[in-house]
């Protein structure tokens, strides 16, 4: 007879191999799936066809690629999926055995013993979470050693808390205040960084509808304190806080060193400036986006000791802040909310049905903008009655998270991970940049790529060697137009593409993602991204211009640049493509738009490829003073400008 096999590691194997297909078969990014149910006078509608439906996104019709009716019953092919997300940082649940009775035998109605479950917590890493049977779940849950939820853990449980009581001193009132206002914001934070991480990985095991039953007292969504960013020095003096400080001790036995004080003012200045409004909300929209749905269970109410008893909700800071915020992440994603004990048995029908019966939905979205904002969803049924219930939209993609989410494998030097490098801080001083410039035409859109390696860091030893840049373009349904990489030379610290080199692209937003490696050095990278629109166009237009740069730095040749920064010793110099006829002409404006008596030359010439013509606009900045400048280029009724800054 062969030797009994855990029923929970089938499920992890079944998990992982979900996983696996979904990521060898990814659709475009622009593909949505979206699922939906159909109700006539309360009775759910099983029977519904494609033809009978019509989706719309922000009103637009949208063309549906398949329609499937999912059913998920006992022993079928499907199992229903579900995470309880137990908030410890901000229930009593971990520490109260009592309250995790009632919890339990609500999970025991919910569950089928063929469901797929588990438990996570903001301390337990999203890919550590395990899928198993029911009963094994619920044996974790009243285990009263909870190690399993720290399983993985990326956070170091408790360590941030013990730094805070470290550096605020107990004894002192405000100290005390502050020090406990960082924690509750370290908590708030954490707890939603792990639903957003659970949330990610959740997209990528099924296309099926995912349940998160989150059990919390809720949050009461922190926003920016001003006070508590304030420095040390506008509270007490030098020689308060050296005696505070000495006595650190008094809460964890050892006072804190100056490292510990340095986090702790770090973090201070980073927690106080939180916004979590805005963070739920995206949470929320992307959830949609990834078929998952919250049920949110209020803890004090869910969590009751003695079944039948009658008990008054505790006292919680902000309380109807909490339970608001619980009702946003559920009725956001097309779940529910239990706020009362007296709810939980018209709850949970619905959340059985939710996951056993409804239609999936798939179309790729006419909107291929890569601007990162909302998008609402809405449907259409041609049977008379029949009212279908749907999530209310999701946010679409930026051109960073296209490039995180699509990033194809093998086009980036080996042993590179693409999100791992951090993306250079956008400052006037950064060390590098990218600048793009697009032009549209009937027949299509071409745009020019331009990195430059700051002329200071060009100086550092590490980059003296020369360097290569990596380009990636991704197109905003995730495919790849482009991936190259070129030389940059010492002496010039820069780089050009154009895309294509040849033809024209198709109208709509593209990404791009660009690395730069010195040849001396390896490791270093440094990083920028950028998105290029490139619309449609009826007629005849004038293109973003191509910026070049003359001066000491680049001996007699004119050199594209992507820095907006010149000094009076340079000459600079627009390339405009266009297949207009006529003459164009230009000028110097000052910041407030008034023209200079300052001569820019215009002049134009063909381009190599003879598809169109460069209109060149040439200007000498050595009679300006430093300041905020734009030359204005126009042909017939065709205007661009180009901003820049005169530098000392």
């Amino acid at each position: 007879m062969p030797a009994p096999v855990r029923s929970g590691v089938l499920v992890a194997a079944a998990v992982i191999a979900l996983a696996a297909v979904s990521a060898a078969q990814a659709p475009p990014v622009n593909t949505l799936r979206v699922d939906l149910f159909a109700a006539r006078d309360g009775v759910s509608v099983d029977d519904l066809r494609q033809d009978e439906l019509q989706l719309l996104e922000d009103g637009v019709p949208q063309a549906i690629d398949s329609f499937e009716h999912v059913v998920v019953a006992p022993g079928g092919p499907r199992s229903r999926v579900f995470v309880v997300f137990l908030d410890t940082y901000h229930t009593v649940i971990e520490d109260e055995t009592s309250s995790r009775v009632p919890l339990v035998r609500l999970l025991d109605r919910l569950l089928d013993r063929d469901d797929l479950v588990a438990l996570a917590t903001p301390e337990l890493a999203a890919a550590d979470v395990t899928f198993r049977r029911k009963g094994e779940v619920l044996s974790d849950l009243m285990q009263a050693d909870w190690s399993w939820a720290r399983r993985g853990s990326r956070r170091a449980p408790g360590s941030k808390e013990a730094l805070y009581d470290q550096c605020f001193d107990s004894t002192h009132a405000a100290d005390r205040a502050r020090g406990a206002e960082m924690k509750a914001r370290w908590r708030e934070e954490t707890t939603l960084n792990a639903l957003d991480d659970l949330v990610e990985h959740l997209a990528t095991l099924r296309e099926e509808r995912k349940a998160i039953l989150t059990v919390s007292d809720g949050w009461q969504l922190f926003t920016p304190n001003r006070t508590l960013g304030e420095p040390d020095d506008e509270r007490s003096s030098k020689s308060d806080r050296l005696r505070r400080s000495g006595d650190r001790g008094s809460v964890q036995g050892s006072p804190a060193t100056p490292v510990m004080r340095v986090e702790c003012e770090a973090d201070r200045r980073r927690l106080a400036m939180l916004d979590n409004s805005p963070h739920l909300r995206e949470l929320t929209e992307n959830a949609n986006r990834a078929t998952v749905s919250f049920y949110s269970l209020y803890a004090p109410e869910v969590t009751v000791p003695v079944q039948g008893a009658s008990r008054a909700v505790p006292e919680v800071d902000h309380a109807e802040a909490r339970t608001d915020s619980l009702r946003l992440l559920a009725e956001s994603t097309d779940g529910l909310t239990v706020l009362k004990r007296t709810a939980i048995e018209e709850a949970l029908p619905r959340i059985v049905a939710d996951a056993s019966s409804y239609y999936l939905v798939t179309y790729r979205s006419t909107n291929t903008k890569l601007d990162g904002r909302f998008r609402t969803l809405s449907a259409r049924v041609t049977r008379s009655g029949v009212k279908v219930r749907l999530r209310r939209g999701y946010r679409g993609l930026t051109s960073d998270e296209l490039l995180s989410a699509r990033r194809a494998p093998g086009t980036m030097r080996a042993g590179v991970n693409p999100l791992a490098v951090p993306v250079t801080p956008r400052d006037a001083r950064r060390p590098f940049r990218i600048r793009t410039s697009s032009w549209a035409a009937p027949d299509g859109g071409t745009f020019w790529i331009v990195g430059e390696l700051d002329y200071r860091t060009r100086q550092e030893l590490d980059w003296t060697a020369g360097a290569k840049a990596d380009i990636v373009v991704l197109g905003a349904d995730g495919s790849e137009l482009v991936s190259q990489t070129l030389a940059v030379q010492p002496a010039d610290g820069a780089f050009a593409l154009r895309v294509p080199d040849r033809g024209a692209v198709q109208p709509g937003e593209y990404a791009v993602q660009v690395q730069l490696r010195p040849d001396a050095n390896d490791t270093l990278v440094l990083t920028d991204t950028a998105r290029v629109a490139v619309k449609a166009s009826r007629s005849e237009e004038l293109g973003a211009p191509v910026v070049w740069r003359r001066g000491p730095s680049t001996g007699p040749r004119h050199l594209q640049t992507a820095d907006a920064r010149f000094s009076r010793s340079e000459r600079l110099r627009l390339e405009l493509p266009t297949t207009m006829s006529g003459s164009a002409a230009a000028r110097l404006l000052d910041r407030a738009g008034q023209p200079l008596q300052v001569p820019v030359q215009v002049s134009d010439r063909p381009d190599d490829s003879g598809q169109f013509r460069w209109i060149v606009a040439d200007a000498t900045l050595a009679p300006l003073a430093p300041g905020q400048y734009t030359i204005e280029v126009t042909l017939g009724a065709q205007r661009q400008t180009f901003e820049l800054v005169l530098v000392p």
